[in-house]
């Protein structure tokens, strides 16, 4: 099967190839309840693609310090053991990183989880087969929006042009930071305005839609 282009791309994980981000709402609701908290769709959406501490640290214009050592390591593990029963891979993303592989595309995750972790939902989700090369957080001097985790899974990937899908504020800065084309799959988490830089936005990730934005775009491969 010829590819019209030769491309590779970087997937964000949490909210757009496995369910974490809205595992990751459940606990923060629960936990903030803890405190007497009620977290708006706005509080949720402003700790959503974050690293862990800093969405610890959002928490600071409510609780002191020795609750916000206490809420991370709550949060840390109420969210592991979600993780571990609940994962689940969406469908529209399994099914399009089974047509890359059909394709020999090369894949990568870029996100601001851990590599440990990253690694460890890709295999709960039945997905670590499906991806070639995955950055973590801990691999990179910078977490999104600095483009580093975006740089550094381009140059793995090795194409001659990369894109990137994200489903979040941040996660669009950085992959746009590190020069990548971004196709936005909303998910209902953000709002559609918050995507708006992305170069396209979709309600699912398709094949088609990736082979469309790489075709359509120069060439962005490793510098």
């Amino acid at each position: 099967m010829v590819r019209v282009v030769d491309f590779g791309v970087a997937f964000d994980l949490d909210g757009v190839l496995v369910n974490t981000e809205e595992l990751g709402w459940q606990v923060w609701r629960s936990l903030a309840g803890g405190y007497g908290l009620e977290l708006t769709l706005e509080d949720l959406r402003a700790i959503t693609g974050c690293t862990d501490d800093e969405s610890v640290q959002y928490f600071r214009k409510w609780l002191g310090e020795t609750e916000l050592a206490t809420l991370g390591e709550r949060f840390q593990t109420e969210f592991a053991a979600a993780k571990q029963q609940r994962t689940r891979a969406y469908p529209d993303a399994l099914e399009t990183l089974t047509a890359l592989q059909d394709r020999s595309t090369p894949v990568a995750v870029a996100s601001n989880s851990t590599t440990t972790d990253v690694e460890a939902a890709l295999k709960r989700a039945g997905l670590a087969g499906l991806v070639q090369h995955v950055v973590g957080v801990d691999q990179v001097e910078r977490p999104k929006p600095a483009p580093d985790i975006y740089e550094l899974a381009t140059s793995m990937l090795e194409c001659g042009v990369a894109v990137a899908v994200e489903d979040s504020p941040a996660g669009i800065a950085s992959a746009r930071a590190a020069g990548l084309p971004v196709l936005a799959v909303d998910r209902g988490l953000f709002d559609v305005a918050s995507l708006a830089d992305a170069t396209t936005t979709a309600s699912a990730i398709t094949y088609a839609s990736l082979e469309s934005l790489a075709t359509h775009q120069p060439d962005s491969g490793p510098n």
